[in-house]
């Protein structure tokens, strides 16, 4: 059963069935209305006309037989005329009158005035029979002498009878209009509910078509409009879904491509990861035998005119230093193993900072560096946020020939915004995307070492990902550049105050440091620095000859420092692990690299020892011994 609600859409307005059924229903009810208007209108206007002829001839023939009457004087014989003429052609009213207008008989004997009103009347004199009647009896244009005129004679008929007739008429009209536009709306029914459901079966098709069912066909004859746009439907359904077996065939074929491209690109980035962590680590390993020689060395010479020398080489080595940290920094952001520690901080303390650290660099190149004072408080992590603005400043003094830089900051609602403004030469709106990636330099096409590596920036974009905190560059080339970074706001009653500083002091005159790595020229330079400090130091080259030294002395080492890469496909950790098996508890242990791939850093974060990378500083190392000796010994005395 359809619902009212089917049959209210399929009636919509909207709806080819209404604008089919409304096509062919209004000329067919103009047509049958006008046709039914003029028939009725011919009716009654020949029914009103019979009705005049009836009441005229009527008044004739009583006129030409009521002479006789009237002359005799038999009144019986004239209301039996009257009667009988009144009965044959329904009459209403029927009299004869004298000349005076007396009424000498009629049909009914009392008259309602009223009556008159509803009926039409006709009259006609009554003459000798010698007198010649006129056309018009009722009104003659050349009446007869008075001496023939006998009288008048009246009829009347009923206009009720016209009414019943112009009533049944409309009846009858209305009634075959209503069966002409129910047969007309049942055949244009028909014949849209068909081309309705031909149309909608096209629509489904289409619609299946369009949610990517292009196997879907149209079953309808070819005949007629509807069938050829069926026929015409398939044809671009077939084309479709050739289309598309030619798209889906191309598409897995660039996909196999790319898939293809893709496993050699990431072959290729691998080979170049796995270069790089052995160049670097294999770089790194004779510069921390070089840097602990130069330690040792320093701490040795006794010749005034050889300290320029050695300080010489001293800051080479700390430049080249500089260069494989930023390498490192790249690959421990890549590893995710460094962690932000949030606090709140005020700013301008960094600033003063800052402006000591790079002032006298500006001063050098004849730049003037500003910080505009900012008395806000910020909630960041301050280490990684300051090595953020070392870069920038950096970068900025480096690449600005005249003017300067100002730092300044400005308060946003919830943030602020702190911007690092230069006038030096610029960057090109397309390669200021290019800038926050690796070894990109574009002033530096001769790779000149000392505008570094080209890293300031790509250590910057990671550190602002890993902080959440934006960075922006807005950049005019010959006007200057401006880097921003948006950083938290903090709140000042929540700033920590500065925990003091407590000198490391010395390490125990019994401490025992075991030294593991295979290279031959770290373990003599470990040798020189530690004879240097005066500590006891055990060397050697891998785990079992670590445990043979160890034996030998019959003593237990205070901390172990062991390289990561070992022999035999033996890692530092597994060295102390099994160290600490042996003599039976968890023995502090520093882990010393110069391998900078990520998984290799994660590794060594997740098993949670120090790390140092190579080269390592020796007044870092020292510290670090330092702080696991006095630590390992308060808990032992604890």
């Amino acid at each position: 059963m359809t619902s009212p609600r089917a049959w209210l859409r399929r009636l919509s307005p909207s709806s080819i069935r209404s604008r089919m059924l409304m096509i062919a229903l209004l000329p067919a009810l103009l047509a049958e209305f006008s046709m039914v208007a003029y028939f009725t209108t011919q009716a009654l206007a020949t029914a009103e006309k019979a009705l005049h002829a009836r009441a005229t001839s009527s008044v004739r023939h009583l006129a030409d037989a009521l002479p006789y009457a009237l002359i005799s004087g038999d009144m019986a014989l004239a209301r039996h005329l009257l009667e009988t003429e009144a009965r044959n052609n329904q009459l209403a009213f029927a009299r004869i009158t004298d000349l005076h207008g007396r009424t000498l008989a009629s049909t009914s004997d009392t008259l309602d005035a009223g009556q008159f009103a509803e009926r039409y009347r006709q009259r006609a004199s009554i003459f000798l029979p010698s007198t010649v009647v006129q056309d018009n009896a009722l009104f003659p244009a050349d009446p007869a002498a008075a001496s023939d005129l006998l009288g008048e004679v009246e009829v009347s008929v009923k206009l009720d009878q016209i009414a019943a007739f112009k009533r049944n008429s409309l009846i009858h009209a209305v009634l075959l209009m209503l069966l002409a536009l129910a047969l007309t709306g049942a055949l244009a029914w028909r014949l849209s509910n068909r081309l309705a459901s031909q149309l909608q079966h096209v629509g489904r098709v289409v619609g299946l078509l369009a949610c990517d069912d292009l196997s879907v066909r149209t079953h309808l004859p070819p005949e007629g409009e509807v069938g050829a746009l069926a026929a015409g439907v398939n044809n671009m359904a077939e084309a479709l879904q050739t289309h598309r077996g030619e798209l889906e065939r191309r598409i897995r074929e660039a996909t196999a491509d790319l898939a293809a491209k893709k496993d050699m690109a990431e072959r290729a980035n691998q080979a170049k990861s796995r270069f790089f962590a052995a160049a670097s680590h294999d770089l790194r390993q004779p510069l921390h035998a070089l840097s602990l020689f130069v330690a040792a060395l320093k701490a040795r010479n006794q010749q005034p005119e050889a300290q320029t020398l050695i300080d010489n080489i001293e800051a080479s080595t700390a430049a080249m230093e500089l260069l494989f940290n930023a390498l490192l920094d790249i690959s421990r952001l890549d590893a995710g193993t460094i962690e932000t520690h949030p606090v709140h901080f005020p700013l301008q303390k960094m600033f003063v900072e800052l402006e000591q650290q790079f002032g006298a660099l500006a001063a050098e190149k004849q730049l003037r560096l500003r910080f505009r004072p900012c008395d806000v408080t910020l909630y960041s992590d301050p280490l990684l946020l300051e090595r953020i603005l070392v870069n920038l400043i950096a970068n900025a003094i480096r690449y600005t020939d005249d003017g300067g830089i100002l730092v300044a900051c400005r308060q946003r609602g919830n943030v602020v915004r702190i911007s690092v403004i230069d006038t030096g030469r610029g960057i090109p709106p397309d390669q200021q995307e290019s800038v926050f990636q690796e070894f990109v330099q574009l002033h530096n096409p001769a790779r000149d070492r000392s505008k570094g590596l080209g890293l300031g920036l790509a250590i910057v974009s990671r550190l602002g990902r890993l902080l959440g905190h934006r960075v922006d560059l807005l950049s005019r080339p010959g006007h200057g550049s401006v880097f921003s970074i948006d950083v938290p706001s903090g709140e000042t009653r929540l700033i920590l105050p500065p925990t003091p500083t407590h000198s490391p002091g010395s390490i125990p005159a019994d401490a025992l440091v075991l030294l593991v790595d295979d290279e031959s020229a770290i373990l003599r330079g470990m040798a020189e620095l530690f004879d240097n400090w005066q500590i006891d130091l055990v060397t050697a080259h891998s785990a079992d000859e670590a445990e043979h030294w160890l034996t030998s002395l019959d003593r237990v080492p205070d901390v172990i420092v062991s390289d990561y890469r070992l022999p035999d496909d033996i890692d530092g950790i597994e060295v102390i692990v099994r160290l600490r098996q042996k003599f039976g508890h968890d023995i502090p242990a520093i882990l010393v690299t110069g391998d900078t791939a990520p998984d290799t850093i994660l590794r060594i974060s997740q098993a949670g020892f120090p790390l140092l990378h190579k080269p390592l500083r020796p007044a870092k190392l020292r510290a670090l011994l330092t702080h696991l000796i006095q630590q390992a010994r308060a808990t032992a005395m604890g």
